[in-house]
């Protein structure tokens, strides 16, 4: 039937765009859709994806055609554990194969599954920059401002998102942030080791899980998308840098 391919089709496209802003490869992405659609015995499934912008066409075994496409507005946010339960219900789909018009809510059921607070996730970036600062032979005075470097950034990626995730500007202001809070803290002789707080936080600021997705792209054959990431990712660490210099140059004057 035409609405059950309908159904599939919106259903594998929101399932595709989750899981890239979640922050899957477009590997496992495109996979995923191809096999949800093989476990409904579709004929002739082409589907391309960027991470901002999907399309897929399917046929049935009686030889109806949809297709549709989709745009991803929103920013990557990774996130691993609802990564995971989106795995899970594409695996749970590929098994069970409920009906079509079923799909819609189970997919809405996944994303509404409660997920860490955001009190749990602030308290383990503040641990890992705890970590961070030790390893760094960070002392105390140094791991305070670090913390509140920590938990400045994080409140501002929640104010970002709530507009527009866009992690250049998210990487600018933070940088900048911490950058002038670091300062501030050196120029009234506070810190021991005004270099260590903007190494530990500068790291947590570096995109590593985009970075290792663009070079599985470009390895796994999906070329194009590899190239968009990792340029994509030049410019959010240099934005870093922006950012830090920017706050040197207006409480500096210069580059000392």
């Amino acid at each position: 039937m035409r609405e059950n391919l309908d159904y599939l089709l919106d259903f594998s496209l929101r399932l595709g765009e989750e899981l890239v802003v979640c922050g899957a490869n477009i590997e496992r992405v495109s996979d995923t859709v191809y096999r949800v659609c093989d476990s409904y015995h579709c004929r002739d499934v082409q589907f391309f994806a960027l991470d901002c912008y999907l399309t897929l066409s399917l046929e049935d075994v009686d030889g109806v055609r949809v297709s549709g496409q989709r745009c991803i507005r929103r920013g990557l946010d990774i996130h691993m554990e609802r990564l995971g339960r989106l795995n899970q219900l594409s695996r749970r789909v590929c098994e069970a194969t409920p009906e079509p018009e079923r799909l819609e809510e189970m997919l809405k059921e996944t994303l509404d599954a409660r997920s860490y607070p955001l009190w749990m996730t602030l308290l383990f970036s503040l641990l890992s920059a705890v970590c961070l600062t030790g390893i760094y032979n960070g002392t105390i005075r140094d791991l305070s401002i670090v913390i509140l470097n920590t938990f400045l950034a994080f409140m501002l990626g929640i104010y970002l998102r709530r507009l527009i995730y866009n992690k250049i500007i998210y990487n600018i202001a933070s940088a900048f942030i911490i950058g002038t809070v670091a300062i501030f803290f050196d120029k009234i002789g506070y810190l021991d080791g005004y270099s260590t707080v903007m190494i530990v936080n500068s790291l947590k600021l570096v995109p590593g899980i985009p970075m290792v997705n663009s070079f599985r792209n470009l390895l796994s054959g999906h070329e194009i998308n590899g190239i968009l990431e990792f340029l994509k990712l030049i410019f959010q660490t240099l934005a870093i840098g922006g950012g830090f210099l920017l706050s040197i140059l207006m409480l500096y004057g210069s580059l000392m």
